[in-house]
């Protein structure tokens, strides 16, 4: 972060910061009440700085699947437990036999 700081407006660091909080707080081992509640501090700070892009005129929208896929994870993590590090790419690639290849 701190190699981009006064190159680029301080919301896109507070975007990236909050994104990073996020990624890092998912990937833990052992998650617990108070993890949860960080995870969806990260995450309602990443939505909130990140319309910095459409501001702008870097990004029109938004609708990306890993980024929606965000947001459920703090339920899934409830009962289901820790993702330990799983890729969301698992399933992507999964279906690529099925669907894109006849």
């Amino acid at each position: 972060m701190s190699a981009i700081e006064g190159f680029v407006p301080k919301e896109i660091i507070q975007t990236f910061s909050a994104f990073l909080d996020f990624y890092y707080l998912v990937r833990r081992n052992v998650l617990d009440e108070d993890d949860l509640t960080e995870i969806k501090d990260a995450l309602d700070r990443f939505h909130t700085t990140r319309s910095i892009f459409k501001r702008l005129g870097i990004r029109d929208e938004f609708s990306l699947p890993r980024q929606h896929s965000m947001q459920h994870y703090a339920t899934h993590i409830q009962n289901f437990g820790a993702p330990n590090g799983l890729c969301s790419s698992i399933t992507e690639s999964a279906h690529i036999p099925f669907v894109k290849r006849p």
